[in-house]
């Protein structure tokens, strides 16, 4: 059946992280990088009330999908050199076709010992997996796939999937309970993908899944404008933000295929995570977007995000 539900939200580290907390990651991502005067006005107290609406949003989100019931979930998210390594191999888009998804939450405050830090575990649905990724390869998309029984990260210490997938995961299905296909998408090294390959996928994702006896949702986390670490570190493209809610919300995904297409300081770093959204829009088609929340807070040093679709919610 159709994919009846899509949620979609940002997953910088301090969304995840007490507001007390912001600043010890703000100064360390902004460097020697000259501030906008608004992100002085975020006062310990104006923090305090944008970790509340995140905590809000977030509880939205898992309503939603708690009430829709899904037999299964895709989750799509992008790979920060966990499980791929930029120089000898890096996808474009991969699949997951194993048995559990498992990571660390290493970022979840800045005093965590990542070797004491907790792991997040999803259970993963191998049939449905191994559907979509023939569908994909019949639709001329060509996945790279990893087929161990549970994920593994590059390098000595195995801090398994990506922190796309182990924050945002539990906030959104806090038993962990929900069979999950794990999709990753190449948003940060070049060459990317365009945006319109990104909706062309999420409309493939559709229409193989409308050939499923499953209730299945799709979930699409990263963005919206953001630098960390990078020359625009602590700036937020608010209009770029608000344009691209906006098109989703108009239930007009195809408005967003031009992004990418043309030169912008504000495109690189982690504003390509939009990618991910867009698989998400592509995937609800004419559905409108409900934009649960959007704050452009720079101590998140992310235009933070929230929204969710319903199938029946057309233009």
């Amino acid at each position: 059946m159709p994919i009846g539900l899509g949620l979609a939200c940002s997953h910088a580290p301090n969304v995840f992280v007490s507001p007390e907390d912001w600043e010890i990651r703000y100064k360390s991502a902004i460097a020697d990088v000259p501030q906008p005067l608004a992100a002085a006005k975020e006062t310990a107290e104006v923090r305090k009330a944008y970790a509340d609406r995140i905590d809000g949003a977030f509880k939205t989100l898992e309503q939603k999908l708690a009430e829709y019931e899904p037999d299964a979930l895709i989750m799509v998210t992008d790979d920060h050199s966990e499980m791929y390594d930029e120089y000898l191999c890096q996808p474009q888009l991969a699949m997951f076709l194993g048995e559990k998804g498992t990571g660390t939450m290493t970022l979840a405050a800045p005093s965590q010992d990542a070797k004491t830090s907790p792991r997040v575990e999803v259970q993963c649905d191998p049939d449905l997996a191994k559907y979509i990724a023939k569908g994909l390869t019949q639709r001329d998309f060509d996945p790279a796939f990893t087929r161990t029984k549970e994920t593994h990260s590059l390098g000595p210490n195995d801090r398994g999937m990506g922190h796309g997938f182990t924050r945002t995961a539990p906030k959104i299905m806090p038993k962990l309970d929900i069979p999950t296909v794990l999709i990753w998408l190449n948003c940060y090294y070049e060459p990317l993908p365009t945006a319109r390959r990104c909706l062309a996928l999420g409309r493939a994702l559709t229409d193989i899944c409308k050939k499923v006896d499953k209730k299945i949702a799709i979930f699409g986390t990263g963005g919206l404008s953001h630098d960390p670490r990078g020359p625009r570190a602590g700036w937020i493209d608010e209009p770029l933000d608000r344009s691209v809610l906006e098109a989703l919300a108009d239930g007009e995904p195809d408005r967003l295929s031009s992004l990418y297409t043309f030169e912008s300081d504000t495109f690189h770093g982690g504003t390509g995570e939009i990618r991910n959204w867009l698989v998400v829009g592509g995937a609800m088609g004419a559905s409108k977007a409900t934009i649960v929340d959007y704050m452009p807070v720079h101590h998140i040093i992310t235009g933070c995000g929230f929204a969710y679709w319903d199938a029946d919610t057309k233009a």
